[in-house]
């Protein structure tokens, strides 16, 4: 409860990574590019870093870093930075609706259209919805990333992981068990809800059964900041009260290799409920490494050193 209350503040706008972050510093030889990229249509933005001695005709390994909700690229660059100084072509991204991604658009007046068209064009006022925590819209940002990532020239289709931390972390697993281009996973203090949730249909509480049918009868797009606050906690409620992505750890193919990175000392998250239980039930290569001394954040330039050694050695094995 307490994880979801701070994700629902998340969606209000109250989260540290609104502040500005320094862009990261590049090892030796390391190169850096923002790039666009599309999801669903959606303009979204990336930055790829490249290793020393990248070459466009060569067959690198590369992953996908995905930014935990509420942060965005800038925030895991550092990460980024770092694995491709060892090695590994690197690429993290904004979320639809965060950073400087685009948004969600919404028509903001009725139109009248055709159905027996397949397209046509309008000009008409729109809404644009930013800040949502939905985590399947997030899951699938990362899939689109990753078949941007495998059109990059120089990067070897066949070689790609996916990194992600804290509720990342549970976006990477459910990633690696519905998409099997993903070769090898690193979840870094990961969140990863539905361990002790029946895997059955159930009826929703009445509070969420009120908040759905609110929702569905009165649900038009915001249209002041004050409505898109409410509406996005609203959402992001009833989103992650869904959201299990313990119930893919067995989809996950035996081929793909998955490593749980975990603080020694984290506060929020239980690692023998989430990271441990997880690691228990994959068919495939797994590991869980502490990291000794680390908060959650894994911020300390010690924790965080180890961190990447650990995560950068998985890619560098299993890639």
């Amino acid at each position: 409860m307490k994880t979801l209350l701070a994700l629902v503040l998340i969606a209000l706008g109250v989260s540290p990574a609104n502040a500005q972050t320094k862009p990261a510093a590049l090892p030796d030889g390391v190169t850096a590019k923002e790039v666009k990229f599309f999801s669903e249509a959606v303009q979204c933005y990336a930055k790829i870093f490249t290793p020393k001695g990248f070459t466009a005709d060569g067959k690198a390994p590369a992953i996908v870093l995905a930014p935990t909700p509420g942060e965005t690229a800038a925030s895991i660059g550092k990460y980024a930075a770092q694995m491709a100084g060892r090695g590994l072509v690197a690429m993290t991204i904004d979320y639809r609706g965060w950073g400087r991604s685009g948004g969600f658009l919404y028509l903001a007046e009725p139109l009248r259209w055709d159905d027996r068209l397949r397209f046509s064009q309008h000009t008409a006022t729109v809404r644009i919805r930013r800040k949502r925590v939905i985590p399947d819209a997030q899951v699938q940002d990362i899939r689109n990333a990753i078949s941007y990532l495998q059109g990059e020239p120089g990067v070897d289709r066949a070689r790609i992981g996916v990194w992600g931390a804290d509720v990342a972390g549970g976006h990477a697993m459910t990633v690696a068990a519905i998409d099997s281009r993903v070769k090898a996973v690193v979840a870094q203090a990961p969140i990863i809800n539905g361990k002790d949730v029946p895997r059955k249909a159930a009826p929703p509480p009445a509070e969420r059964q009120a908040e759905m049918v609110r929702l569905a009868r009165h649900g038009q797009a915001p249209a002041t900041p004050a409505a898109a606050v409410v509406m996005n906690s609203q959402e992001a409620k009833l989103a992650l009260a869904e959201y299990h992505p313990f119930w893919f750890v067995d989809q996950i193919p035996q081929a793909t290799a998955v490593l749980f990175v975990v603080a020694e000392k984290d506060l929020k998250v239980n690692n023998d409920a989430n990271a441990v239980a997880a690691a228990k039930a994959l068919k495939g290569p797994n590991g869980v490494t502490s990291i000794p001394g680390a908060s959650h954040t894994m911020s300390a330039p010690a924790a965080f050193g180890a961190a990447v050694d650990a995560a950068a050695a998985w890619f560098q094995k299993h890639l």
